[in-house]
């Protein structure tokens, strides 16, 4: 792949089509981060079957490749939270895809292929601190987002550069503000002006400066929009306003400013945290080391924070009262074969017994037998002198005993003598539960005891049936996915448990932090500037002391402070979306949030935009529109877990991406057919699914 300019491509004007090529076939990709980056690599593999040319039109006031999330210009301290050499964004060998595959390397295979001329344009352009990264960067390394923001650039170059003749691409900086059916304004062609007539079915792609792109097919791909504040944010922030204190609303960390958001956070006072997860991570970093703090090594090898004086001191708790488990940073020698107990084959001989199935009660019996199966095969296989019994009698045991029985807890405590190797799934989720300390003190030192042994454990192999638990619960993700795509969840489980509790499970056991972070959180808590509430926190407005309040669930004392932070990520809702699209969509009724009824007519909304299983937006009226798509992390069904595609393992990141290719593709050949009549799609064209 060649080293791509850190600089989007200057607009040009589109080339216009050979004599006798006939009209163009036109997409739009609103938005123009991974995703829609992954998307038009398989456009552009699949426009060798058309016999027309291909015009692509990109819309995000974001650089193409990287988009919002992933932009290089963002604060230089905030890290991906994935290794260099598990990121990648571009097909390999092992992607299962309909269309031919035009491989690219890793994060890290780009970096080593251009090492010395990324760290001399780096420097060259004033970024010393990327040059060293780039510099040092090895496999295991954690990138800096403005580093992987240069990499997408160059993915996108490297997919600009290989656009087969007749493929045009066009970016746009700007923002779709909305997407209208043809005609659907009462204008026609000469009112909208030259250029901008649609044949029959086509879409009006309306963008915030003014123009508007005529096209065949559209798909969503914002990736992350902004929540507009809730009926508790509204209040919170009401009460700040109306006492003079400080709130800092739910928000994607990366947007925070430093004179902006965070301007009300001052040095020295205390501030309530609430949240432990990735968005407080990141919070530390702005207000310790980003405001000039710095972290040396001390002379027993741990990290010691030096403070600059600017930082506040933070209070930190959340429901779970520890942060998300760390990273393991050691390759698991031996890979489980999953799945084995949560199949969806199992999942289906389930249903077919008790009707649709809930996620917590049904399934998670299955989860947790995978998971442990998992476990103890590592342990058995890795490190049998820690075990009691033949590993192939233990097998044979624990696959016939159920899950929660007293013949499979008498297996274990015959077969595994030490604690510390048994599988505790209450425990590992709530590390905190039942636990109490009488002082501040206490809970302060209990979790800082948790994180720094959960870091050393996470970085060992002699632990590593906790890796096996990481592989089987990413092949759980997998599964429950495909049963919810597949009905057989009931509606409650489907609406709110899949990208609720299940999802928020998932992310705290395998989306943690690098383990270098949590080194740093030590660091700071032993320098003062944080301090552990422990779990289950509650926050309130004190409308006589004039200031938030916040006590945890594992000790007595209560904390006041001028200032709290919502530390979490907004949660995806169309109805409260501050996108102006999807609240365009959703105000015609034509688009909605994914509702599911159960037997007794409750009816559950989860909030995520609702996709029929080709990814086509559903109208609220339960119908799919035949040219407009849709997928992200804020698409309701799409089995979405937040991390880039691991090379080598067949990412189903890639397979989505060649079935809306081919979506758009069908979708667009038969806008302004007449009824009945069909286009032959390019060779490879099939519908998602």
């Amino acid at each position: 792949m060649p080293l791509a300019p850190f600089v989007p491509p200057a607009r040009q004007p589109l080339a216009a089509p050979p004599p006798g090529a006939g009209e163009p076939v036109r997409v739009c990709l609103v938005g123009a981060g991974p995703r829609a980056l992954g998307v038009l690599d398989r456009l552009a593999a699949r426009a060798g079957g058309l016999d027309r040319p291909l015009v692509v039109h990109v819309v995000d006031p974001h650089p193409p490749g990287s988009g919002r999330v992933w932009r290089s210009g963002q604060h230089r301290l905030l890290w991906a939270n994935s290794r260099a050499a598990d990121v990648t964004v571009l097909p390999d060998a092992t992607s299962t895809v309909s269309t031919p595959v035009r491989t690219g390397p890793s994060l890290h295979g780009w970096v080593e292929a251009h090492r010395d001329e990324l760290v001399e344009r780096l420097a060259a352009e004033g970024e010393p601190e990327l040059a060293a990264e780039a510099e040092a960067l090895a496999p295991g390394s954690f990138p800096s987002r403005a580093l992987t923001g240069r990499y997408l650039a160059a993915a996108w170059r490297h997919v600009l550069d290989g656009l087969p003749a007749g493929v045009r691409v066009q970016v746009h900086a700007d923002r779709v503000v909305d997407v209208l059916d043809e005609d659907a304004d009462g204008t026609d062609g000469a009112a909208r002006g030259a250029g901008a007539a649609a044949a029959p079915g086509r879409q009006l792609v309306r963008l915030a400066g003014g123009a508007e792109l005529a096209v065949d097919a559209v798909l969503l791909a914002q990736g992350h929009p902004d929540v507009l504040p809730g009926p508790r944010e509204r209040d919170l922030a009401a009460f700040a306003q109306r006492h003079g204190l400080g709130y800092v609303a739910p928000a994607y960390t990366g947007d925070l400013g430093l004179e902006h958001d965070l301007d009300a956070v001052r040095p020295g006072e205390d501030v309530l945290v609430a949240g432990m997860g990735l968005a407080f991570v990141d919070l530390l970093v702005l207000l310790t080391e980003g405001r000039g703090g710095r972290y040396e090594q001390g002379p027993d090898g741990q990290l010691v924070y030096r403070p600059c004086g600017a930082e506040p001191v933070l209070h930190v708790g959340s429901r779970r009262g520890v942060p998300y488990r760390s990273k393991i940073t050691y390759e698991l020698q031996r890979r489980p074969v999953l799945p084995r107990f949560f199949t969806v084959a199992a999942g289906e001989e389930l249903a077919a017994r008790r009707g649709p199935l809930s996620l917590r009660r049904d399934a998670w019996p299955l989860i947790a037998k995978e998971l442990a199966g998992a476990h103890y095969g590592e342990l058995f296989a890795g490190h049998p002198q820690r075990t009691r019994v033949p590993a192939a009698e233990f097998d044979a045991a624990f696959a016939a005993a159920a899950w929660g029985s007293t013949e499979l807890d008498a297996l274990v405590e015959r077969a595994v003598p030490d604690p510390a190797d048994c599988l505790d799934l209450a425990r590992l989720d709530r590390p905190l539960a039942g636990w109490w300390s009488p002082t501040a003190e206490g809970v302060h030192e209990r979790v800082r005891a948790h994180v720094a042994a959960d870091v050393a454990r996470r970085g060992d192999p002699a632990h590593s049936a906790d890796a096996a638990v990481f592989s089987a619960l990413l092949s759980c993700y997998g599964v429950v996915a495909a049963l919810a795509a597949r009905g057989l969840l009931d509606a409650r489980s489907t609406a709110l448990e899949v990208d609720g509790w299940w999802h928020g499970f998932f992310s705290y056991v395998a989306s943690g932090p690098p383990p270098q972070r949590l080194r740093q959180l030590l660091a700071l808590a032993d320098a003062g500037v944080v301090r552990f509430l422990g779990g289950e926190l509650r926050v309130r407005p004190d409308e006589q002391g004039r200031a938030w309040t916040a006590r945890g669930g594992n000790g007595p004392v209560e904390v006041s402070a001028r200032v709290l932070v919502d530390a979490r990520l907004p949660s995806p809702t169309v109805r409260g979306a501050a996108d102006p699209l999807l609240r365009a969509l959703a105000a015609r009724g034509e688009a909605g949030e994914r509702e599911f009824a159960d037997a007794d007519g409750e009816v559950f909304a989860g909030g995520r935009l609702a996709v029929d299983e080709e990814g086509r937006v559903l109208h609220r009226d339960g119908t799919a529109h035949p040219r407009r798509f849709a997928a992200g992390p804020w698409v309701a069904g799409g089995g979405w877990a937040p991390a880039f595609p691991r090379p080598g393992l067949d990412a189903g990141f890639f397979r989505l991406n060649d079935a809306l290719a081919g979506g758009l593709l069908e979708a667009a050949l038969s806008a302004g057919e007449p009824a009945g009549a069909s286009s032959a799609p390019p060779a490879g064209t099939r519908r998602a699914g």
